[in-house]
Order: C-alpha cells, then structure tokens, then sequence
C-alpha cells in the first residue's frame, strides 16, 4: 500500500462576508418572513384600497351610464395612477409600484391613454 499523505483539516468559512459598506435595497437578500408579514398587513395599505375603489366605480359607471363613460373613468384611475407613480418617491405606493418607477409610468400612461382611445371609437 503506497503512502498516502495526511490530510490536513478543513477549516469551516468564515460565516460573516467581508463587509462593503450599506447594500443598495435592490441586491438586499429577500426574507421570506418579512414578505409574508407584509403581505398579510396589505389590508392596511391604502394605496390596495384607493386602486380597488376606482376599478369599482368605474364598472359601476359602466353598468349604471354607459360603457364609453366607463371607460373614460377607468382611463383616468390609470393615468392618474401613472400621476401619482410618477410624483411620489420610491418606493411609491404598493399597489402602482410593480416594476422599475419608469416603467410602471410608462404602462400605466399607455393603459390609461388606450382605454381613452376605445372609448372615444365605442359606437353608442
């Protein structure tokens, strides 16, 4: 049997990285925990409340007026939604902030802008 060489041990990795200073929020590690506690507290928001309410008056213009008027409220609960994304800091508020700042304005500005032009070529 050929001599085989000691091994030597194997130190476990240091388990603190080296630090770099404060991590953006972007490159932050996700914690599952946080994002279930927020989304629990989403009842809360008023930002959910504010969205689901202008959807629910613009179907109820639908039913109750006409759909071209209708749609003409749920352009402006989009554009005024792009508005709103647009002025406040970041993060924003949680019902308009789904992607990158620039474009959820963007979307919800051809959202609201496309609603407007279907309602304005709707027959009567």
């Amino acid at each position: 049997m050929p001599d085989v060489p000691p091994v030597p041990p194997v130190r476990p990795a240091d388990p603190t990285p080296p630090s770099t200073g404060p991590i953006p929020v972007e490159q932050a590690p996700l914690d599952p925990r946080a994002i279930a506690r927020a989304s629990l507290d989403a009842a809360r928001n008023v930002s959910l409340w504010w969205t689901c309410s202008g959807i629910v008056v613009a179907t109820l213009v639908a039913l109750v007026v006409g759909t071209r008027e209708g749609a003409w409220v749920l352009s402006g609960v989009a554009l005024v939604g792009a508005l709103v994304r647009a002025v406040l800091p970041s993060p924003g508020p949680v019902a308009l902030s789904v992607r990158a700042k620039a474009i959820d304005v963007v979307v919800l500005v051809l959202f609201g802008t496309g609603i407007a032009l279907l309602a304005q070529i709707l027959p009567r």
